[in-house]
């Protein structure tokens, strides 16, 4: 993925060419294939390429319109063709990802956003309108960043270009931190206050030194899809899933994806093989890449991973637990932007990428959504307490029978656990939960957890779409789940890649939302309407197993194996000195490790990966300090740097 970034000053002062400069720089290791840096008087934007596909490499960046349209675009539309027949009299043949964007602004205004389909974020300048807009897809599969002081706005893909900025104050946002510590980060939030990101599936207008942010898409409550026979659900499945792999074929060069031997990705892999013999695509190949947990043998999946490379009659790259272990590196020299939990899996990201960056490839298809999207746990929840809410007791009575049968438990208990609670409010549900959270919340100090209602953020998201039913609030929230894992930017930590999910194709989350919870989910068979649609394209040991394997067991011996440097490293931790964890807590936390039989002890690995980045920033916070001292000192000092490639428009 290509990295964007840009100044807009609102006073009308022209842009400092020297800070223009600097931003490209600091972008220029996620763009490899180079770019450009436009300045047009008060508005400054730089692209650097990052190319996957034919049309990309025929595209200069940033795109400046004759009218003075500047768009910086970092994007991939899966719905090109049909933009093109739309804008067809506009666009006289130019086919570049840009061009369609700029033509549809033009001629939509800002409502073209809902009829983009894809990964993507932009900064479009309309003189005008005198306005800057900012956006990003549904999913927030692409970062966008911004900052604002003054009359000054600068924006970046990365993060650690805002970081980087002269007069760029570097204080702990506690508001991450909360959402950090429950796993429910608030949108646009990023661990350093004054510092923004643009939530996933909103767009940012900026006139005059006024922020305003509007949501572009969202799940639509009253959308319903309903068809007679399973048969026909089946097909649209297949339809959409298919579409939303083909579109991520768009490659001119070798396509890499996760095979982990689960449902998710071996459904990729196998769908993606089909589609490359039958159909004309850019991409000539698809390899696949394995974590292969050869020391853990609960979390070994290589039976599985074996059965789909048999399929497929290639076999694919494995990453060995034991050649590329977890642990955590205490003494990376990389700027820890923000506090990432899978900073354990460092070696893995980084082989993978190496390993890429040998065979020429750069895109990375991943399974992630199709667990919160598809239902992977076998609880009638959805079913039953639609049922409860809308009083069809005989139908209701009958299917708390079968679901009974199913998971071996009393009649009564699945009536309160399956249908009541979750028909409750949430906060009555919490309380179902309460000796749970108060366990959770004893690890941090009351004031911390009053002040941002940690209590509250524990029982997770809640739906911000609106929907009735216990089922399609259930669905709602698990794509919010989703987008937050995926918006955070978190896999994006490492080298770059473009790494895409096929399981968020716009059209395929709005129709699994809208369907019957039946189709999800059925007595004794977890992500019914998947097994039942990609039967002729799994192997059938794949297509009906029941669970699959968890990381869990590697994980927690491995948070065994760095115990020593762990302790270490939390006994005089910054997280209690900070007023974020009560010490007590903690060291009865660090007195009494179980990781064999405690999964709860996984909470030492986010902690531990808190604390190095607290240490980090409290590096960085000197070294700013510094910095600004010596220009206090000798205020004639400046940075005589030039731009290695610049356009200017007077």
């Amino acid at each position: 993925m290509s990295a964007i970034g840009g100044v807009i000053n609102f006073s009308g002062e022209p842009v400092d060419p020297e800070l223009l400069t600097e931003l490209g720089r600091s972008l220029d290791a996620y763009g490899p294939d180079g770019g450009f840096d436009v300045r047009r008087i008060a508005v400054g934007m730089v692209h650097r390429a990052f190319h996957t596909n034919r049309e990309s490499r025929r595209e200069r960046q940033p795109l400046v319109q004759h009218d003075g349209l500047m768009l910086a675009w970092d994007g991939r539309l899966d719905n090109r063709e049909e933009l093109m027949s739309l804008l067809f009299d506009d666009l006289r043949n130019d086919e570049k990802d840009g061009c369609i964007v700029i033509q549809a602004y033009k001629k939509w205004g800002t409502n073209f956003l809902n009829r983009l389909i894809g990964d993507f974020a932009f900064s479009l300048w309309d003189p005008t309108l005198k306005t800057l807009f900012l956006g990003r897809d549904p999913v927030g599969a692409r970062l966008l960043f911004y900052v604002l002081t003054g009359d000054r706005l600068v924006w970046s893909s990365r993060l650690e270009s805002l970081l980087q900025l002269p007069d760029q104050t570097l204080e702990i946002e506690d508001e991450y931190l909360a959402g950090y510590f429950t796993n429910r980060l608030a949108e646009g939030v990023t661990p350093y206050k004054n510092i923004y990101a643009v939530p996933a599936g909103n767009f940012l207008s900026a006139r005059t030194g006024k922020i305003t942010l509007q949501r572009f898409w969202s799940l639509d409550p009253g959308k319903e899809i309903r068809y007679r026979t399973d048969r026909e659900y089946e097909e649209h499945f297949v339809q959409l899933f298919s579409e939303a792999v083909r579109a991520r074929l768009r490659v001119d060069g070798p396509v890499w994806s996760d095979l982990s031997g689960g449902l998710d990705s071996s459904s990729i892999v196998c769908v993606a093989d089909e589609i490359l013999k039958r159909e004309t695509v850019q991409a000539h190949c698809l390899e696949t890449v394995s974590a292969v947990f050869d020391q853990s043998p609960q979390s070994d999946e290589r039976r599985f991973i074996r059965l789909v490379e048999e399929k497929r009659g290639r076999m694919g790259h494995h990453f060995l637990e034991s050649e590329y272990p977890m642990s955590l590196d205490h003494t990376s020299q990389d700027l820890r932007a923000v506090p990432n939990s899978l900073e354990m899996w460092s070696a893995y990201h980084q082989g993978v990428r190496r390993a890429m960056r040998k065979r020429g490839a750069r895109v990375l298809l991943c399974g992630i959504g199709g667990d919160e999207l598809l239902t992977a746990a076998l609880d009638p929840a959805p079913e039953l307490s639609d049922l409860l809410v809308q009083g069809k007791l005989r139908a209701l009575h009958q299917r708390l029978q079968v679901w009974s049968l199913a998971l071996k438990q009393p009649f009564l208990q699945v009536l309160w656990n399956n249908a009541v609670v979750p028909a409750l409010p949430r906060r009555l549900r919490g309380w179902s939960r309460r000796h749970e959270l108060e366990k959770r919340l004893a690890l941090f100090e009351p004031c911390f957890v009053k002040r941002f209602n940690l209590r509250d953020r524990l029982l997770g998201p809640v739906d911000c779409f609106g929907f009735k039913s216990p089922s399609t609030r259930s669905q709602s929230i698990a794509f919010a789940s989703l987008s937050g894992v995926i918006s955070s930017g978190h896999l994006l930590t490492w080298d770059p890649i473009e790494i895409t999910y096929p399981f968020t194709h716009r059209p395929l989350i709005e129709f699994l939302q809208a369907i019957p919870a039946t189709q999800w989910i059925r007595p004794g068979e977890t992500r019914s309407l998947m097994r039942r649609a990609l039967k002729e394209y799994l192997p059938p040991q794949i297509a009906t197993r029941k669970g699959k394997g968890s990381p869990a067991q590697a994980t927690l011996r491995a948070a065994a194996r760095e115990w020593p440097r762990m302790r270490a490293l939390l006994e005089q931790p910054l997280a209690c000195a900070r007023g974020y964890v009560n010490r007590n807590a903690l060291k009865t936390l660090l007195d009494q490790p179980d990781f064999e039989r405690n999964p709860s002890a996984l909470l030492l690995i986010r902690l531990s990966c808190l604390e190095l980045w607290l240490r980090d920033l409290e590096q960085r916070q000197a070294h700013v300090g510094s910095r600004k001292a010596e220009v206090d000192v000798s205020p004639g000092i400046t940075n005589n740097g030039r731009a290695r490639v610049a356009q200017v428009y007077s």
